[in-house]
């Protein structure tokens, strides 16, 4: 996902919620807890924002010694220690009746830059999201900047943006990493920088050049594909010194085609080689923290065979994942039922055949052509009501894309401390579900057998 191209992605609406609310309260599939009630229904502000009135309750970390502990067997067979330890983790939660909650961006970027904080959960919550989402954009620029006293002392992006995985880290936050990469057809044609290529830019959406066939070995291409991952090393070998493992997750939504790596712009065999070569790269410089995540659009997965078309192969995949976003949802529009829930199966019984862990690695709200509304969201209790559908098919986690700015978020946030977006509470209410588990509640995994 990238906000540029929420309005350029065909998603289905369906019709008609499986979960009815009655007075505020909405249960949980499969005894994942008790019912949170909402309290009364803040009355809007003039511009649109509402009274914090619900409140935070304690939670209780993951006890591991309630999971399933399944022996995984990781992609890479030379994952480290902890790697392999958090591969465990992630097949027990799926398998436990709770979901991890995941935000892309949460460290670094966030609506309200009024509180001196670095994330929009953290102002909510007092906890941050259990996984936090990084892009390589972050890399060349688009999405980390560095002040004038950093570039003076000689900080880069890959450090920067390995610092703030450190943090995430730190607060007990699982890290990934999806790729929008620019189309290297536009690269190679531009003036070098000191001898490198110029990877600035946003132009994954330029979908021309025929990148995927030149990026791969032997094509002209090839080595200005492997400079850019090279960025990623640089990232990623900074996390493996510090023993921090990562979710990474190359060539998203590849059943459309949004991207130059999608569906409309290199064969099947050409996408499963490209991911592939992506994996032996990084292992071949000695890269071995990874956990690799392969994540197709829902909108174009409508059965197995689907889903499967382009899968890279066990010995590439440690996560079977899934990108679907709910369009314009109202209560009673049945997407949750009639177009996510069957999604979920597809992944769900895929990855079981295959031993993988499954996750909604990308899913959210669109309103219109953007994220989030600012006001008069027509179901604001989304995040809890997907819960049970997630948690039915045995999903390890779901994220929600990027908060950048007060037209183009996916989170609620707050404004100051009192007030914040209409659907503040209900996320608060989320939050307060035993389900839902954040940084604070994931335990010390690297034990777990």
């Amino acid at each position: 996902m990238y906000r540029n191209w929420k309005s350029m992605r065909k998603r289905a609406a369906g019709a008609g919620l499986l979960l009815a609310l009655a007075g505020g309260v909405l249960p949980l599939a499969g005894g994942a807890g008790q019912p949170v009630c909402l309290a009364a229904a803040a009355k809007p502000d003039k511009d649109g924002y509402v009274a914090r009135t619900e409140a935070i309750q304690p939670q209780k970390p993951v006890d591991l010694s309630q999971l399933k502990a399944v022996d995984v067997e990781t992609a890479d067979p030379q994952a480290t220690p902890r790697t392999k330890a958090l591969a465990r983790y992630l097949r027990g939660i799926a398998d436990s009746g709770m979901i991890l909650y995941g935000h892309q961006n949460d460290m670094s970027r966030k609506v309200a830059k009024n509180i001196p904080t670095d994330s929009d959960t953290y102002d909510i919550t007092g906890d941050y999201p259990a996984i936090i989402g990084m892009d390589g954009l972050a890399l060349t620029g688009n999405e980390l900047e560095l002040t004038e006293g950093e570039r003076k002392a000689g900080v880069t992006l890959p450090a920067k943006l390995a610092q703030i995985a450190r943090r995430a880290d730190r607060h007990g936050a699982i890290v990934t990493m999806s790729c929008h990469m620019p189309n290297f057809d536009r690269v190679a044609k531009r003036p070098k920088i000191d001898g490198s290529y110029d990877y600035r830019g946003y132009s994954p959406n330029v979908t021309d050049g025929d990148v995927v066939r030149r990026i791969l070995p032997g094509g002209d291409l090839n080595p200005v594909f492997t400079g850019y991952l090279d960025l990623i090393v640089d990232f990623d070998r900074r996390l493996q010194e510090d023993d921090i493992p990562l979710l990474f997750r190359p060539f998203h939504e590849n059943t459309g085609s949004w991207f130059w790596w999608g569906a409309g712009h290199c064969t099947p065999q050409q996408f499963r080689q490209l991911f592939q070569y992506t994996e032996e790269y990084l292992q071949g410089k000695g890269l071995h923290n990874i956990l690799y995540v392969y994540s197709p659009g829902g909108g174009e997965t409508k059965s197995e065979g689907d889903y499967g078309l382009t899968y890279p192969g066990n010995r590439a995949v440690d996560i079977c994942g899934l990108d679907m976003y709910h369009r314009d949802p109202e209560r009673g529009d049945g997407f949750l039922q009639d177009e996510m829930d069957p999604a979920l199966a597809i992944v769900e019984r895929f990855a079981k055949a295959h031993h993988k862990t499954a996750a909604l690695t990308e899913g959210g709200i669109l309103c219109g052509n953007s994220a989030l509304a600012k006001k008069h969201n027509k179901d604001k209790d989304w995040f809890r009501e997907v819960m049970p559908f997630l948690i039915k098919h045995h999903m390890a986690w779901f994220m929600t894309w990027s908060n950048f700015d007060e037209t183009n978020f996916d989170q609620p946030y707050m404004v100051d401390a009192a007030r914040g977006h209409e659907m503040v509470n209900e996320f608060i209410a989320f939050y307060n579900e035993p389900a839902s588990i954040f940084a604070s509640q994931n335990p010390d995994y690297r034990n777990f057998h």
